[in-house]
């Protein structure tokens, strides 16, 4: 088949494609009203910065997600605040009420309704409506009396009954009834201030305290005897039969 002569001037026939292919850099013809091969929409998706109706995506110059990106869970709410003073108040209040529990404990342990024989007691006053009985060491200076015997009942008599033992006694009356039988908790040789008072407690002071009143000058146990006393410069006695113990005092009488 032979190929017509090129036209002047280099010029394609119309109509006729060019066998050689398009001249060097140029581009091929579209048909028009076609979208190109390579500009269909959706295949490398849109231009820079351009984004479809309805979708969101960054743009140039915009930091971050815009407002109401979908796609991402909103921010979890603020943690609800704690009032300080509130936590403050109820920390106070456990306090209170561990330290009352604290004080009634220790007060329970002090009281005389555990105390036993042998156990020394600090007394203020012997009269009713006093100061309670608190116990305490029986080498503390303040204790200064001794119980000898717990009786179960506060209408019980102390041993030897009315024959003249020098038992200090304190009662309890009620629910919870008993009576102690106590003694001066004192060695010889120790000097008492309050020792003729009919109410207030025993009190060791030093032998040159003027307030002294009693001065032990024999205390023997094992024997509850007045005539041991005899002798010496004591001006009462006190026998305390359980335990067997007689205390010769010196008073300024």
């Amino acid at each position: 088949m032979s190929v017509p002569p090129p036209a002047p001037g280099g010029q394609q026939p119309v109509g006729q494609p060019d066998p050689y292919g398009p001249p060097p850099g140029g581009q091929p013809q579209q048909p028009q009203g076609q979208p190109g091969q390579y500009g269909q929409p959706g295949q490398y998706g849109p231009p820079p910065g351009q984004f479809p109706p309805g979708q969101q995506g960054f743009a140039p110059g915009q930091p971050g997600f815009p407002p109401g990106q979908p796609g991402f869970p909103p921010a979890p709410p603020a943690p609800p605040k704690r009032s300080k003073a509130k936590l403050i108040l109820g920390g106070i209040g456990a306090l209170v009420v561990l330290a009352i529990i604290a004080v009634g404990i220790i007060s329970f342990m002090k009281s005389p309704a555990t105390s036993n024989a042998g156990d020394c007691l600090t007394i203020t006053e012997f009269t009713q409506g006093g100061d309670d009985p608190v116990k305490a060491d029986c080498n503390d200076p303040k204790a200064n009396v001794k119980i000898a015997k717990k009786l179960e009942t506060a209408s019980e008599a102390c041993p030897g009954g009315s024959s003249g033992a020098g038992y200090d006694t304190y009662s309890v009356t009620g629910r919870s009834s008993y009576k102690l039988c106590l003694m001066i908790n004192a060695k010889q040789g120790d000097c008492l201030a309050n020792f003729t008072s009919q109410t207030k407690g025993y009190v060791k002071v030093p032998c040159t305290d003027p307030s002294k009143d009693g001065e032990l000058v024999k205390v023997v146990t094992g024997q509850a005897d007045k005539s041991v006393c005899e002798g010496t410069d004591a001006t009462r006695v006190a026998v305390y039969p359980e335990p067997a113990t007689t205390m010769c005092v010196k008073t300024n009488e």
